[in-house]
């Protein structure tokens, strides 16, 4: 009898991935996720690859689309790449090397970082930004890829969602990082005093952001923009001046300051103190209500009205800072840093061991 029952459970796991690749055979409109490397200096970067496709003509597709779409001509503006763009707007880049996401091993944390300017996609000096985030995360054990601005910018809507979800089933983490300010439309208000707005990319990068967040498998990390932009995919609305609205101090648009912490939280749990001097270069802040059903606030300014500095998602799965750790090179921005690889593989284990049997089959064959 146990061997009869042991030859049908191995024949439905064979059944069930077979009806799984059937599955995947009939979803060939979806695009793969691809990596390009512009030079060896650049870092990885994802690229959506459609059906019938070559890798080379996937990035061809996404230069033409980001150069020939008006509404997005202000990047060239906000991300210092003017030197690399010929008298007809024309961005300029080397075809470098490509390989498959799918074929890299990843028994590290796998952390994709969210960007919303066009310099990430070139090496040092333009790249500076990301590339110290890469070092960073990679020296405390990370694997790290980088989600390029308008990620979904050659493919249609039905294929960007798919896109995506394929993405989120392959990270264990996404880091949102900083930038321009977020357009006031996206969070249901008019704008005052958001400065640098470009809503096509701020649509894209939410877009991904929020399906991330909804999945509810891995960690969402956020940093100044990107603190705001997990906020804004949770529904929260932003104060678009601190300084002029809530009287904050000047400090908060380029300097240090001392911040109030949770002890308690999981991120701040390294520090046996309840104040640390952390870096500031912002004039928006995330607004909270009391009581509110998704963030818990894990460290606010010293100012009259308080700014919200910190957020530790409820539900466990993200930690959001208004500050800079990344640019803190202090034992205060490595604990943090630290914190954040630590939360990943916890959680990571924690997705593993509640995987039901598909879902395991599912990650062996991506």
């Amino acid at each position: 009898m146990g061997q009869i029952f042991a030859i049908y459970s191995l024949e439905m796991k064979y059944l069930i991935v077979l009806i799984y690749a059937i599955l995947m055979s009939c979803s060939l409109w979806a695009a793969e996720a691809i990596l390009w490397k512009q030079t060896p200096d650049s870092a990885n970067i994802l690229l959506p690859q459609k059906d019938n496709q070559s890798k080379q003509q996937a990035l061809e597709e996404y230069f033409k689309a980001i150069n020939e779409t008006p509404s997005l001509n202000s990047l060239l503006e906000q991300s210092e790449i003017k030197d690399l763009v010929d008298e007809d707007k024309k961005i300029h880049f080397e075809m470098g090397e490509f390989k498959d996401l799918k074929s890299i091993a990843s028994t590290k944390p796998r952390f994709v970082i969210v960007t919303n300017e066009l310099r990430e996609l070139f090496a040092p000096p333009y790249g500076r930004r990301v590339a110290n985030v890469i070092k960073r995360l990679e020296a405390l054990g990370a694997e790290v890829y980088v989600l390029p601005v308008m990620h979904d910018l050659t493919l249609d809507a039905k294929v960007a969602k798919a896109y995506r979800e394929k993405l989120i089933n392959m990270f264990d983490a996404q880091l949102v990082l900083g930038g321009a300010d977020i357009d006031p439309y996206l969070y249901g208000e008019k704008t005052t005093y958001a400065k640098g707005i470009v809503r096509r990319r701020d649509v894209s990068e939410l877009k991904f952001v929020r399906q991330f967040i909804e999945a509810k498998k891995g960690m969402n990390f956020g940093i100044c923009r990107g603190h705001q932009m997990c906020a804004v995919a949770n529904h929260k609305k932003l104060i678009q001046d601190i300084q002029i609205e809530e009287s904050a101090d000047s400090i908060h648009l380029n300097g240090d300051h001392p911040i109030n912490i949770d002890e308690s939280s999981e991120v701040f749990s390294v520090f046996d103190k309840d104040k640390i001097l952390v870096n500031s270069l912002h004039h928006e802040a995330v607004y909270i209500p009391d009581g509110d059903k998704d963030y818990k606030i894990i460290a606010t300014s010293i100012d009259h009205n308080p700014i919200v500095e910190a957020l530790e998602f409820k539900n466990g799965l993200g930690v959001t800072l208004q500050f800079h750790p990344e640019l803190m090179h202090d034992e205060t921005g490595d604990k943090i840093l630290d914190q954040f690889i630590k939360l990943t593989i916890k959680n990571k284990k924690l997705q593993r061991s509640s995987m039901s049997c598909l879902e395991l089959m599912k990650l062996f064959l991506n």
